[in-house]
């Protein structure tokens, strides 16, 4: 389907919700007919409504970049976080897809069945709806999330007391579910993950994913051919939304600097290895040193000073909402295990996708703590920003 066109991400956005909920109220096929029978008819209604859905997934992407670089740090957290949750969605589809191929290859026991795998499609989609309910102007903000009362200090003293503890506290527990999260992915593409296939997709392009994903049609029917199809735009759509998390200017370097990482574990065979790695990037501990400084030169009031704090506490609230998003597509790439072994050009697809998955995570830390950034590409004031800015230091 070709890139269709809309005046606003909105627009758009409003589109997409519509297409993926028709998707999910679609009537399922009998839970023990893979692609013949009256399951063939769900398989072309799925693939049909997929390829809506990837036109006008591939439309968002450069409406999204407006807000993507806006000058207010919301509207980037906001976009940030529906793009997430948009590829979770996509991803979960293209591995729909891709079952529908490989059902025409093996035995129909071997694959889940087509129940499961609907319901954790819908399950997929009604994530995904629940945050693109929020505005974009919303930010991170998920629903129900009430931002944390401040004890409002009564001296100034006080309010450098709190607003120095806030930091650190927030900092760290931004740090560590980096190493959490992060070291997860990191260990399934080192450890369980086929190394060649790890090598070979660190630096793919959108391009070569195609070229590759292109290769799987050859010699199939026009069932699989079709599927193939669809589920290549789609994945492309979600590698792409990922990539714009890093922005043009960075996401090689941030790519490049991952991929060194993933060698140096595998080389030295801990994954204890990774939290000395984003320890030194991110200078927690430089931040914490900092700090007392800062706050002794600031001429900022009381109040200034106590709103600081509840900033810097609202970050990790946020932190943990967009690292959940990225969780989940981890989760996703992770149910796709079966189609990633009988496709393997699929396998470099999708270990594409989590060593993006893994930069964006990594740098998103990194812009979330905000303390002595260099060529990256901004999403949001981190708290080494924040603080600085607030108290003009």
């Amino acid at each position: 389907m070709a890139t269709l066109s809309y005046r606003s991400y909105e627009e758009a956005a409003q589109d997409y919700l519509t297409r993926f909920r028709a998707l999910r109220e679609a009537p399922p096929a009998p839970a023990d007919v893979v692609t013949r029978g009256a399951g063939e008819v769900a398989a072309e209604t799925l693939i049909e409504q997929a390829d809506q859905i990837a036109g006008i997934s591939a439309s968002m992407a450069p409406l999204a970049r407006g807000y993507l670089e806006a000058p207010a740090p919301a509207l980037r957290e906001g976009v940030s976080g529906q793009l997430l949750a948009q590829a979770a969605a996509e991803l979960q589809l293209a591995t729909e897809l891709l079952q529908i191929a490989a059902g025409e290859t093996v035995e129909p026991q071997a694959l889940v069945t087509r129940a499961a795998r609907g319901a954790n499609l819908r399950e997929a989609i009604d994530s995904m709806e629940k945050a693109m309910s929020m505005p974009v102007s919303a930010g991170l903000a998920a629903p129900g999330m009430v931002r944390r009362a401040v004890h409002a200090a009564d001296t100034p003293e006080e309010a450098k007391k709190a607003l120095q503890q806030s930091a650190i506290v927030t900092a760290g527990a931004i740090s560590q579910r980096v190493v959490e999260v992060g070291g997860d992915l990191a260990y399934k593409l080192v450890f369980q993950t086929e190394w060649n296939a790890v090598v070979q997709s660190a630096g793919l392009l959108n391009k070569d994913i195609a070229s590759l994903l292109d290769k799987v049609k050859e010699g199939a029917g026009a069932l699989i051919r079709r599927a193939v199809t669809v589920a290549a735009k789609t994945l492309l759509n979600v590698f792409d939304k990922i990539m714009a998390l890093l922005g043009k200017d960075i996401e090689d370097k941030a790519r490049k600097q991952v991929k060194e990482w993933l060698e140096k574990i595998q080389q030295d065979g801990k994954i204890e290895l990774f939290e000395k790695l984003v320890g030194k990037l991110y200078q927690v501990d430089a931040l914490n040193t900092a700090l007392p400084d800062w706050l002794e030169k600031t001429t900022a009031e009381r109040d200034k000073i106590n709103a600081t704090t509840t900033d810097v506490m609202a970050l990790s609230d946020k932190f943990t909402v967009l690292v959940g998003r990225i969780d989940k597509v981890g989760d996703v790439v992770g149910l796709a295990k079966f189609v990633q072994a009988q496709f393997p050009q699929v396998l470099v697809a999708t270990t594409a996708i989590r060593v993006a998955l893994l930069a964006a995570l990594v740098y998103a830390g990194y812009d979330y703590i905000g303390y002595q950034q260099v060529e990256f590409f901004n999403l949001t004031k981190g708290v080494g920003e924040v603080i600085r800015e607030n108290l003009a230091i």
